[in-house]
């Protein structure tokens, strides 16, 4: 790992993301606001009004850790208590196992809860698209046996295995290999325009209220 080549970021992907992201934060934020307001208003009924509205989670990306955020659409006692004991929380099994509001259940499905992370776009930390960022204890993991593709490039909002919904018959680990490589091959134009059509085909999944 110490020797890992890590391929620049295209100043045309850079310049792309960052233009993208202020659109879409411009674009949505009436629905910030709605959602915001809701998640309020659901912890104040079940008296927690002071429960915070944002999540924050370290991932990795591009080999380093950095602070990912979304909408906190999660039950806050489960979260308080998986702290307390100091148990490592993995997000995808607090949503898989009920824990989420109401709210949280709605933008889950539709793939908002996500939104925040235009702000890890916008300062760095990922860009649009790439492999979606790593927890600690499963990029640890994913190291032992390989290379996981969020050492190599920046991970994104989305990708190729979310913007396919598994449709490929490919695995998420498969088809994040394969962005590493169009990473790699292509020009910075080339790149943009690979990374657009995966924007394009997630606003699919998510019209479809798929989830992802």
């Amino acid at each position: 790992m110490n020797d890992l080549h890590i391929p620049p970021i295209p100043l045309l992907k850079r310049l792309f993301d960052v233009f993208v992201s202020l659109l879409l934060f411009i674009f949505t934020f009436p629905l910030w606001v709605f959602f915001l307001i809701a998640i309020f208003l659901e912890h104040a009924l079940k008296g927690r009004p002071f429960d915070q509205l944002f999540y924050r989670e370290t991932r990795i990306s591009r080999g380093k850790k950095f602070s990912l955020y979304k909408f906190n659409i999660f039950n806050q006692r489960v979260i308080d208590a998986l702290r307390k004991d100091n148990v490592f929380i993995h997000t995808k099994n607090l949503e898989n196992n009920g824990n989420l509001i109401f709210v949280g259940k709605i933008l889950r499905q539709i793939y908002l809860d996500e939104l925040p992370q235009l702000f890890n776009v916008i300062i760095g930390d990922m860009s649009l698209v790439g492999p979606r960022p790593l927890n600690e204890e499963v990029y640890n993991k994913d190291s032992s046996v390989r290379i996981p593709a969020q050492a190599i490039v920046p991970a994104g909002i989305t990708g190729l295995f979310q913007s396919y919904k598994g449709k490929e018959g490919k695995t998420s680990v498969e088809l994040d290999a394969e962005y590493v490589r169009q990473f790699k091959s292509r020009s910075g134009l080339s790149l943009v325009i690979y990374d657009f059509i995966i924007i394009l085909r997630t606003i699919k999944v998510i019209l479809r209220a798929k989830g992802v």
